[in-house]
């Protein structure tokens, strides 16, 4: 049999609430230099591309993360842009999927494989999941639905499990699925480990699109056409977007739900490519490297005489004394102490901030803009401190505060400083006034990065009445 079209359905979506305060609403998991220097969507990108050519690569995400989502795409390959679909709602992962299968039928690819791929999760080996993906491909071509099986190395409770049955006498890597294990009790889950004969459900998926779209037909057929309603209505340049009244419409059920748990086209491949969902920070703890006594350590940290204790800072020192078994995260806004062995209790914290109204609870102090990066330093009544870094070549969109006025602080790189009609290059150093309604714009004309220190002081200092006379490249200011 020959190989079939793959074409990689990367789900972007998702807050990641208990990784808090790494990860926001605004900004999250996926989005997060984790682990390494590249987010986990840049990685699931790049192990998508090892069976994918980009122009067929899905990747689906929330509009209001458009921009954040096609940078780091850009970053990789500008073609993938041309990929990328925003879903104005969120309606889970059935509705993400189909809506991934529409736009496959009608680009002529209703017989290619959809490779459905959450970018939250961590693989450390790439080349047994790739393995893996291609033989599942073949059992999806013929038309199963085809889903990953993690072999479990603990009695996890807070992962699905499948148990398998018997092999494919064609593709022996292939077993059929017997039934779908909620996340079991202790007992339950030691059991299945005991026993053996069942995997994790990994939240990947392998089916063809038209077979998707059939079986949805069968078990959903109101989500499909309203999610086919929603397609036809929308756009489709710069990036593909289904209309949003008809999208609010689509029944909101994760894929698990609507066909996998239903169908009898089910198989497995089951596989060890060292994944994790990086779900909580203990996970975050069991992949990082740790220390003689098990501290796992980034940043400025010390510790003393402690044991076993996740220490991430982004901005300032933190030192531990004494104590053991804790994650303490600090931020520019926010610093978590938590249990690490109850780490997943951080939902329920950001609950709480939430409920209080606190914008902790989905912003951060620092911010992605398409021009670079923003970050708040301090503020009170009347005045506000920020850090500005900007990317070479980048510039602001040319605006005016009529109600406050700016002082820059050239600190590193070049700045090009246009005030009214006056225009100036400065370097390090230099001191710059902006006066409340004058029309500025600043811009860095050279290779290295550009930052400054902002100070505002006013009676409105509301970037949501700044009067922007032409946007930024790629965005908002």
């Amino acid at each position: 049999m020959a190989e079939p079209v793959i074409v990689p359905v990367v789900l972007a979506g998702g807050s990641g609430t208990r990784l808090w305060p790494i990860s926001r609403s605004s900004y999250p998991k996926h989005l997060v230099e984790i682990l390494s220097d590249e987010s986990l969507l840049q990685a699931t990108i790049r192990r998508a591309l090892a069976v994918a050519s980009p122009e067929h690569v899905l990747t689906v995400g929330a509009a209001a993360q458009a921009f954040l989502i096609g940078r780091q795409l850009g970053e990789i390959d500008p073609v993938l842009k041309s990929g990328l679909v925003l879903e104005p709602s969120g309606r889970n992962t059935a509705a993400a999927i189909a809506l991934a299968a529409l736009i496959a039928v009608e680009r002529g690819q209703g017989e290619a494989v959809l490779w459905v791929c959450p970018s939250d999760h961590l693989i450390s080996d790439g080349r047994v999941l790739t393995g893996a993906v291609r033989a599942g491909a073949l059992a999806a071509a013929r038309g199963e639905l085809v889903t990953f099986g993690i072999r479990p190395s603990r009695p996890e409770t807070g992962y699905g499990y499948i148990r398998l049955g018997s092999a494919d006498p064609e593709l022996p890597s292939v077993l059929k699925v017997e039934r779908f294990v909620e996340k079991p009790p202790r007992e339950e889950a030691e059991a299945m480990l005991r026993q053996g004969g069942h995997v994790w459900n990994s939240g990947m998926f392998l089916f063809r699109a038209d077979r998707l779209l059939a079986e949805l037909g069968r078990f959903e057929p109101e989500l499909v056409a309203a999610a086919e309603q929603a397609f036809r209505a929308g756009e489709r340049e710069p990036a593909i977007v289904p209309a949003a009244a008809e999208w609010a419409t689509v029944r909101s059920v994760p894929i698990d739900k609507a066909v996998m748990e239903r169908s009898d086209r089910v198989v497995c491949v089951p596989c060890d490519p060292h994944w994790s969902d990086v779900g909580s920070w203990q996970a975050i703890w069991e992949l990082m490297d740790q220390d003689a006594e098990g501290n796992a350590k980034a940043g400025d940290v010390l510790v003393c005489d402690a044991h076993n204790n996740l220490v991430r800072s982004e901005r300032r020192l933190v030192a531990l004394a004494g104590v053991s078994d804790l994650v303490v995260v600090e931020t520019a806004d926010a610093v978590l102490v938590a249990d690490r062995q109850q780490s997943e209790q951080v939902k329920n914290l950001v609950g709480l901030l939430a409920a209080a109204g606190r914008r902790e609870a989905s912003l951060h102090a620092s911010e992605v803009r398409p021009w670079g990066r923003l970050t708040a330093l301090a503020g009170g009544t009347g005045f506000r401190v920020r850090e500005l870094t900007v990317d070479p070549g980048a510039r602001l969109s040319r605006q005016r505060h009529p109600e406050r006025a700016e002082h820059w602080v050239i600190v590193a790189g070049q700045a090009l400083v246009e005030l009214g009609e006056e225009v100036r290059q400065l370097g390090p150093g230099a001191v710059v006034t902006v006066p409340a309604g004058m029309v500025h714009r600043l811009s860095n004309p050279n290779g290295g990065l550009l930052r400054l220190i902002e100070v505002a002081l006013g009676s409105d200092l509301d970037d949501a009445r700044t009067e922007r006379l032409d946007p930024p490249e790629g965005g908002r200011a």
